[in-house]
């Protein structure tokens, strides 16, 4: 599958300017921030973007400890690195992605990761 089949489901750490640029790129975003589910915890997080099929993007490593370590069920995460950047590092790096020729398989996670110099994109699929 290609990643522009996917709806994705935005973690409160995702700047604005990243739902905007995806909802530009015609992606169907929830946004966590916007429905107002402040300090929803990464499990329900999780739970809820199973139920509804979406990819979640976050800039927090505590999803792979839930899935691995608990077995939560899950459907897709994109995790960013480093996270607490500006939104234009993370702009760049989801738009690295999307030019990508990585094929995905439900469920995966993605690891992108931005140095500053070059972009590195580790895809694994569960």
């Amino acid at each position: 599958m290609n990643l522009r089949q996917f709806r994705f489901l935005t973690d409160e750490n995702i700047d604005r300017e990243l739902v905007a640029f995806l909802r530009t790129e015609g992606f169907d975003v929830f946004d966590i921030k916007e429905e107002g589910l402040f300090r929803l915890s990464d499990r329900a997080i999780l739970e809820l973007a199973f139920a509804e099929q979406r990819v979640v993007i976050s800039e927090d490593s505590d999803f792979g400890t839930l899935i691995f370590r608990d077995n939560v069920p899950f459907y897709g995460v994109v995790y960013l690195r480093p996270g607490h950047e500006s939104p234009e590092v993370h702009l760049e790096t989801f738009a690295a992605i999307l030019n990508s020729d990585v094929d995905f398989s439900v469920p995966f996670i993605l690891v992108a990761e931005n140095t500053g110099e070059y972009i590195r994109i580790r895809l694994r699929n569960i």
